[in-house]
């Protein structure tokens, strides 16, 4: 990869800010949502057509995920992932060995039919931009070791370019799980986490961010690149204190979605909410101020990056608690809880299943606003969500429904950020809060 001075990098980086500013005001929001692509392998797949994504109310799809290849190998070896390292496999899926940092996919066997499939669907809504996302909870573990060295950061660039030309993609949007603190533990005598991850960060989006403005150049177009951030102060923040290091990484990126969800969960022995927006003052955990999308907001617009480079994240599924006692409010509310419940996928409790499994019913004016099953729907006016609580089975859900997106759009324009992200469109098979979305933001 061909290196790049200072004075080249301040130019192409305020080429960027200034043609990114002028795209949002154009453009409008952006509606990101992901697309997981083992959704295709459900047993009622989720693929990619019209049927079951409406393109129109997304400007942007992120597929998820995209994994990096090392000694051949990729995957994540700890048991809280899949529990294996699997050989690197081209598109035909022959094992392959690429250079170490190297973007690869992750089951050839799915991900080329979607890929095709997603850019046959851009076919018909030129407006739709495709995002390849690499990493994410499971596949971050590599990062750490490709992020360190010139060499490995190159062998990503260089493959990330090869990628966008190859698919027809928009662009590269990175899901680091997360520097300096990774979130799923390395296996033994694994090394996944340094204490330079973040200054490392900023020189491989650095890379990328020119080698993809290169490429756009030869290709009449430009190219993408966007990241998944963390909400919390310990993500913003290096050992220092200090915040640099996001601020000169947001000079190359397009946009960074932040992850303004998992607040709270079934990891937590009491109750809490998922994704408030704002503080409730009954919340008297000791993270109450800091741990709500609001508080995320301010804190990423404080350092210094501007609105237009913010994109509110939203969780379209929810997390259920079991065994939780009703409390003074008989809602259960930030109450002690025995363990986790059992919804879509463990504790997870995607809008669609809580619709199709009957926890929430329409109301009068054909919003799910209603409980089903034994549960009572609440709402809580401080923090704009709802949440369900049944109490002869003592099962408490936070969730994300019609009425907090609706406060969360309202809360994006209110901000000037530059749109929404969603994890994820199968949760949302039912195309109920992307809807919401769609109508309450301008794109």
């Amino acid at each position: 990869m061909r290196p790049m001075t200072n004075t080249v990098m301040r130019w192409m980086r305020a080429a960027a800010l200034c043609c990114v500013s002028a795209l949002a005001s154009a453009a409008g929001h952006e509606i990101v949502g992901y697309y997981p692509g083992w959704a295709a392998a459900n047993p009622t797949p989720f693929v990619v057509n019209g049927t079951n994504i409406a393109a129109s109310r997304l400007t942007v799809i992120n597929y998820a995920f995209l994994d990096i290849c090392w000694d051949g190998q990729h995957g994540n070896a700890s048991p809280a992932a899949d529990g294996a390292l699997k050989p690197c496999r081209d598109r035909a899926g022959k094992p392959i060995k690429p250079p170490d940092g190297a973007i690869v996919l992750g089951d050839p066997a799915l991900d080329v039919v979607n890929l095709r499939q997603l850019v046959t669907l851009k076919a018909t809504h030129p407006q739709l931009k495709l995002m390849a996302s690499v990493g994410g909870w499971n596949w971050s573990n590599q990062f750490s070791n490709m992020a360190a060295s010139e060499a490995t950061r190159s062998n990503f660039v260089d493959s990330a370019v090869a990628f966008v030309r190859a698919y027809r993609f928009d662009g590269i949007d990175l899901d680091w799980e997360f520097p300096t603190a990774i979130g799923l533990p390395c296996v033994a005598g694994a090394v996944c986490q340094r204490p330079e991850d973040k200054q490392n960060y900023v020189l491989l989006i650095d890379a990328l961010r020119w080698a993809l403005d290169l490429a756009g150049q030869k290709d009449h177009k430009r190219y993408l690149v966007t990241i998944a951030a963390g909400a919390g102060t310990n993500h913003v923040m290096d050992a220092s204190g200090s915040s640099a290091w996001l601020v000169a990484l947001a000079k190359s990126v397009d946009w960074i979605n932040i992850m303004a969800y998992d607040y709270h969960g079934p990891w937590d022995a009491a109750s809490g909410l998922l994704a408030p927006l704002f503080v409730d003052s009954n919340d008297s955990s000791p993270t109450a101020l800091t741990f709500n999308a609001d508080a995320s907001v301010k804190l990423f617009l404080d350092q210094g990056i501007a609105p237009n480079k913010l994109v509110l994240g939203l969780p379209f599924y929810g997390y259920g608690w079991a065994g939780c006692a009703p409390g003074p409010n008989a809602d259960a509310l930030y109450q002690p809880c025995s363990e986790a419940a059992v919804g879509s996928k463990g504790a997870n409790f995607d809008h669609a299943f809580l619709v199709d499994a009957g926890y929430l019913t329409k109301d009068t004016n054909g919003a799910y606003s209603v409980g089903g099953k034994g549960f009572i729907r609440h709402w809580n006016a401080a923090a704009k969500v709802p949440y369900l609580y049944n109490a002869d089975s003592k099962v408490f859900i936070s969730y994300e429904d019609e009425a907090s997106v609706h406060e969360k759009a309202i809360y994006i324009q209110g901000k000037g950020l530059r749109g929404a992200m969603f994890w994820e469109l199968n949760a949302d098979r039912h195309k109920i809060l992307g809807r919401v979305l769609a109508k309450d933001l301008p794109h």
